[in-house]
Formats: C-alpha cells, structure tokens, sequence
C-alpha cells in the first residue's frame, strides 16, 4: 500500500474514532468539542510521524512539519487575530453597566492574582532548575505566559449548562458575565508582555517597550476607526465580511512583521468596530458562520505543535498546572467574596465555577510559540493545550455541582 494513503486512512480512522468518543464525552459532562481535531494535528505532525516510522519501519510522509508549520505561520497569525477581533468586538462600553463593583472585583482578583501567582510560582520552580540553562527574559516570558493562559475562562461551558438546565440566580449570573472581561484584560496583559520582551526585532527601527505597547494600540486605534469611517453605512453582508477579513489579515500581517501580539492588535480593532458601528449584530452573524472553522484550524495546528522533550516533565508539569490553578481560582474568588461590601452577588465559593479555560488560552500559547523559543517552550505549550482540554471536560461538573449546592441548579 502507497505510503501515503496508509497515512490518509490513518487520519480518517483517528478522526472517526475519537469523533465517537467525542460524542460520548458530550454526553456525560455535557459540553467538551474540539478532541477529535488536535487528534488530527497530532497525527500529521512530525514528531507523531517519526515514531511510527522509526518504530515500525516505514516511511510515512510527514504532512506537517517544521519547515511547513513555519510557512504556515502568517496565515495562524491572520486566524489568531480573528479570535482576538471577535474577544474585542464582544466587549462593548455600555455592557459594563450590567456590572456591578463586585462583579468588577471578582474579575479583577481573579485575572490579577491568577497571573501572578501562577507566575511567580512557575518562575521560583523553573528558576531553580533551569537558572543556569536559560536567560532571564526566558525564564520570564516561559512564566508570565503560563500565569496569562490560566486566567482566561471558558463561556461555552455556561452556555452549555443555561441550556441544559433552566438556571436563575445570582451566581450563575456573576459566572455569566466574568468571561467577557476576564478574557479582555487577559489579552491585554499578554500585548504588554509582547511589548515589554519584544523578540525578534525588524532592524528596522529600534525603540522601547513603552513605544512597542503604544505602536500596538496606534495600531489597532488607526484600522479601527478607518474601517469604521469608510464603512460605516454598509449592508451588504458580502462587502463587509470581505472589509473585515481584509482588515484582520492586515492588522495581523503587520502584527506578524513587527513581532508583535495578532491577538491583541486585532482586539483593539474589534473593541473600536464593536462599539462605534451601528450593524453589530450583522457582523455578529458574519463571525459565527467562521468562528468555528477557524478554532478548527487553530486546533489542528496546535495539535501538531505539540512536542514533549521530556514525559516525566510533561506529567508533573500538567498535574502541577491542574491542581495549582483550581486552587487559586478558588482562592481568588473567596479574596473577591471577602472584598466585597455587597455580599448578595455571589457566594465565597465561587472560584470553583472560574475553573473552565475556553480555547483563547490555546491560541494565546500558538501566538506565544510563533515568537518565543527555550528550552521549555515546547514542553510548556503541551503541558497548556492539553490542561485546557482536561479543562473543558471536567470544568463543566464542577461548575454544574457548584450551582447545585448553591440551589441554583434543581
């Protein structure tokens, strides 16, 4: 048989397969979506490809490799800045009166001390194992990024439980709404830290941190409001979504060139398009005709980003990453609880309903691989990917039994 169709009924077989367990795992813990297409990634990529040919004596071609996720790499950047315009554009200014100063802390706490504890805690571990094998701004981006990837949330899971069950109260309520900001602030920080450890300079111009962070929002400010002058008025369904897509892929484009962060140029641009033009629910409709196919992508290309140099690493890294931010989720929810003068907008066990991650943190670590490379970088974009799969399994019981005790859930 023809190497390469080996390989096709391999993809076909895995996909199939896991589609399956797919559908069971939905079942069970009612919203889990997306295993079936890291599978896919995994299987056409090249470290997946060379065990099996070393291992069994053939020679499969490799569908992805190194060189080829390299060249690919403009095109995540465009998909990447996607999700970062959909996050923006979802935040409106008026929205934030629905927020009450509580929900302002709970998010705040939890964005703040999720980031830096996981940080703080990631940087003492790997400082002292790796202080003489790695720099500083390694050592600081490697800790930064797993503190920004663990405080993002998932709404999906919300969503899927509001419509299994009909829920009213005050904490799913608070659940509900931390999302949206949560996500903002988290892509944010993740623009300011491209902007602070700016790698890869063009050469070109040479300027501080504190211009990178400015040029990144002028950035985003400038095709924002040019997309809004010049469109303003346009209804028609097939211009705009080829205006937005084109504003997008070149926000990203020029994100890419300059080393900065797709994700949080295209944030500033869609928080500008989201609250100055008038037919946001027609560019809504646009984005959920694509969405999906472009978390597909992001999926299948993490999938075969995923490189583990070290297996006892990777264990003890993902367990450590699992249980250190359940905890400090909940943690940071009882400091908001305590912090709060109202205490009727949510209960002090709150933080075991901010456990879900959603897929932005997937496709913050894609964004983070595409720029920074150590030692560990590999090892830690594994050990985020599959936590935040881990994640989105078990998340929704949690988050379930949480409303259950509070009587939210009957």
């Amino acid at each position: 048989m023809d190497t390469f169709l080996l390989l096709i009924l391999l993809v076909i077989a895995g996909f199939l397969s896991l589609n399956f367990v797919n559908k069971k795992l939905q079942k069970k813990f009612l919203f889990f979506t997306g295993l079936e297409f890291l599978f896919i990634g995994i299987l056409i990529g090249e470290p997946f490809i060379n065990f099996i040919n070393k291992n069994f004596g053939i020679s499969l071609p490799v569908l992805l490799s190194g060189e080829g996720t390299v060249q690919l790499e403009p095109v995540i950047a465009a998909i990447l800045g996607s999700v970062g315009f959909s996050v923006g554009f979802q935040f409106r200014i008026k929205d934030l009166l629905n927020y009450s100063i509580e929900h302002f802390k709970l998010s705040l706490f939890d964005v703040f001390l999720s980031t830096l504890l996981m940080s703080g805690i990631s940087f003492l571990i790997m400082e002292h194992f790796y202080k003489n094998l790695m720099t500083l701004n390694s050592l600081l981006t490697n800790s930064l990024i797993i503190g920004i990837t663990s405080s993002t949330l998932s709404h999906s899971v919300l969503e899927s439980l509001k419509n299994k069950f009909q829920i009213e109260g005050k904490n799913f309520h608070t659940l509900f709404l931390i999302p949206k900001l949560n996500n903002f602030l988290s892509l944010f920080i993740l623009g300011l830290m491209f902007s602070i450890f700016h790698s890869g300079s063009t050469g070109i111009i040479s300027i501080t941190p504190v211009e990178w962070f400015v040029v990144s929002i002028f950035i985003g400010l400038f095709l924002g409001f040019l997309f809004f002058i010049f469109l303003e008025r346009e209804e028609n369904e097939n211009k705009l979504l080829i205006a937005i897509l084109g504003i997008i892929i070149f926000t990203s484009g020029s994100a890419y060139y300059l080393n900065l962060s797709p994700l949080f140029i295209n944030l500033i641009v869609g928080l500008v398009i989201g609250n100055f033009y008038k037919s946001k629910e027609l560019i809504i409709e646009l984005f959920k005709k694509l969405e999906y196919h472009f978390y597909v992508i992001i999926l299948i290309y993490a999938g075969a980003l995923i490189r583990i140099d070290n297996f006892l690493i990777f264990i003890f890294g993902l367990l450590a990453y699992l249980f250190l931010r359940y905890f400090i989720k909940y943690f940071s929810g009882w400091v908001a609880y305590k912090a709060s003068f109202d205490k009727t907008k949510f209960n002090q066990i709150i933080g075991k309903g901010l456990n879900t991650q959603g897929i932005i943190a997937i496709a913050i670590m894609v964004n983070y691989q595409q720029i920074f490379n150590n030692q560990l970088s590999n090892t830690i974009f594994s050990i985020i990917v599959f936590a935040v799969l881990i994640n989105e399994i078990f998340s929704t019981k949690i988050t379930k039994d949480l409303l259950i005790d509070l009587n939210e859930i009957k």
